[in-house]
């Protein structure tokens, strides 16, 4: 009888262990689930490079060199159409890279100016650029460059 008495007492204290050790376990996983929902001091928003083929706009360019040439293709082996002079503005409606590479060619941007009375259309690259968000920014910096 005593040795059942004894049994029982080591069973109870065993599950009285095993309750700590579970209430524990999920105190410990609470704090770690609050912990990590918690807003840190840190950003969790991530800002992302423009791509040109879902971007809504890619700006404004103002042509910034005395004269730029206009190419059929966007390549500088491609053949001149045209010149552009210094403080025209245009909305840039398509870039590309370069075939040789951004690092050595650079960017290509498409000029499509209809508002002349014959419509010329072709590439300008970067270098003879200065690229805006937005058509009023193109135009004082023309404006500041003209007063110089």
């Amino acid at each position: 009888m005593k040795q059942i008495k004894n049994a029982r007492n080591h069973i109870l204290r065993f599950r009285g262990w095993r309750s700590v050790g579970l209430f524990i376990t999920i105190i410990s996983l609470s704090v770690a689930l609050f912990h990590g929902c918690s807003r840190g001091g840190y950003s969790r928003s991530l800002k992302l490079p423009s791509d040109p083929s879902i971007a809504s706009g890619l700006g404004w360019a103002a042509v910034t060199s005395a004269y730029a040439y206009t190419r059929k293709l966007p390549d500088k082996r491609s053949p001149d159409l045209a010149l552009v002079r210094r403080g025209t503005v245009f909305q840039c409606l398509e870039r590309r890279i370069d075939p040789e590479g951004q690092d050595v060619g650079g960017l290509w941007y498409r000029y499509d100016d209809a508002s002349s009375g014959a419509v010329s259309v072709g590439w300008i690259h970067s270098s003879d650029l200065s690229i805006f968000s937005s058509e009023e920014q193109a135009r004082d910096a023309i404006a500041a460059l003209q007063a110089k």
